[in-house]
């Protein structure tokens, strides 16, 4: 894995009865992101709706997405609630073209003990070929102590906590990792972090390109700068549900129809215009 920046791409579901995947929609957003210079995609994560969708809606995807081929670096993020879909995810993976897999612990069962998530994460590891990236993102599933990491050999975490003393504690370890927030990127990424999952690149990818050739550049001020910009826009996207404003604004960048989002999950609503939210972000 090279770091920089990668997409938490969203999933775009027909507005059906039954919410199924738009494929077409789905490749065509991905090869849209590969032409703006981004690293690579994580499917399937948060923004992705990973938890809404089937094991086998996945794997047919994802099949569709290495039978295309790209330039992109891909991380899967299998995120199945259970080990046994988690082992069958991981094996079906092992002879694919992806960098690395992000693993989220089952996260139903809070709180877990570090004992049984390092279990988790022994078993995931025997399974994969890949490298392994937890996946720490406390304000939906199982937080994953900085010990729990250090004891395993895992390439690093996916950090989503938004908690500096936490991604330092990491770091510290001698483990990489990948910024999950894009809140105070400058400081950050200047931690010593190897890049970042961005949501926020679904519709500015441009802008998180940017962010990271600054930090790499060194450009304090240019980088203070546009960190407190990506801030005020973060802002902007969180008045209705995140994924299903992403995909508007990602439809109104590249005007593929990205569809709705799967229950309990709302759609943005009919009136909603995502065009002040582009105008007040794009500045590169």
């Amino acid at each position: 894995m090279q770091g920089g920046v990668y997409v938490a791409n969203v999933t775009p579901f027909k507005a059906d009865g039954a919410f199924a995947v738009d494929t077409a929609a789905y490749l065509a957003h991905v090869e849209w992101l590969a032409e703006r210079g981004v690293r690579g995609i994580v499917p399937f994560g948060t923004n992705g709706e990973g938890p809404s969708a089937t094991l086998r809606e996945k794997l047919s995807v994802l099949e569709k997405l290495f039978e295309r081929g790209s330039s992109l670096e891909i991380i899967p993020n299998v995120a199945q609630g259970n080990v046994p879909e988690t082992l069958e995810m991981l094996r079906w993976l092992e002879d694919k073209p992806v960098a690395a897999v992000m693993a989220l612990p089952p996260y139903y069962f809070k709180p877990a003990s570090p004992e049984g998530l390092k279990r988790f994460y022994e078993i995931a590891l025997e399974a994969s070929g890949h490298p392994v990236i937890v996946y720490h993102i406390p304000k939906y599933a199982v937080p994953v102590p900085v010990e729990v990491v250090a004891s395993l050999p895992v390439w690093g975490v996916k950090d989503s906590g938004g908690d500096a003393e936490y991604t330092r504690a990491v770091l510290e370890t001698g483990k990489d990792v990948l910024l999950g927030t894009e809140d105070d990127l400058w400081s950050t990424l200047n931690l010593g972090a190897r890049g970042v999952i961005s949501a926020m690149a679904n519709f500015i990818p441009e802008e998180i390109v940017e962010m990271d050739r600054r930090v790499h550049e060194g450009d304090e001020a240019g980088g203070k700068e546009l960190s407190e910009h990506l801030q005020r826009v973060r802002a902007m996207t969180k008045e209705h549900t995140s994924a299903a404003v992403l995909k508007r604004l990602a439809e109104a960048r590249h005007g593929v129809p990205m569809g709705t989002v799967r229950p309990p999950l709302t759609p943005a609503p009919a009136d909603y215009d995502p065009r002040p939210t582009l105008e007040a972000a794009i500045t590169v």
